[in-house]
């Protein structure tokens, strides 16, 4: 009868650490999704901030001292303000590209003779 009832609650106990550790493993899990969801967020709001900085850059015609002075009052560390640029450089790259693209394919149609040409007579 003792040995009946040491054998169940050690079965009970077990079956209870499964729980823990699923329900421990569940919710790292969750951590993980959670974590990589806000450093995707984070990324693409460094990449949207860099952007924007070499656009008012390029748009002011600022001097690398003036552009320094203006960045400042962002309080940025070095390390996050490199990321920035960084990141904005690639996404101005990636969208300069395709459109640089579309335009070389539309400028190669219209110049073949005889194709999207419309002539008007009279």
């Amino acid at each position: 009868m003792r040995r009946t009832k040491k054998f169940t609650a050690e079965k009970r106990a077990a079956r209870w650490f499964g729980e823990f550790a699923r329900s421990v493993r569940r919710n790292l899990r969750q951590a993980y999704r959670v974590l990589e969801r806000a450093e995707q967020a984070a990324r693409r709001c460094y990449e949207k901030a860099g952007a924007a900085m070499l656009d008012a850059k390029a748009s002011s015609g600022m001097s690398e001292e003036g552009f320094a002075a203006w960045l400042a009052p962002f309080e940025l560390s070095q390390d996050r303000l490199v990321q920035c640029l960084e990141l904005g450089q690639v996404v101005r790259s990636t969208v300069e590209k395709p459109g640089r693209q579309n335009e070389k394919n539309l400028s190669e149609k219209s110049s073949r003779p005889g194709q999207n040409q419309m002539s008007l007579e009279l």
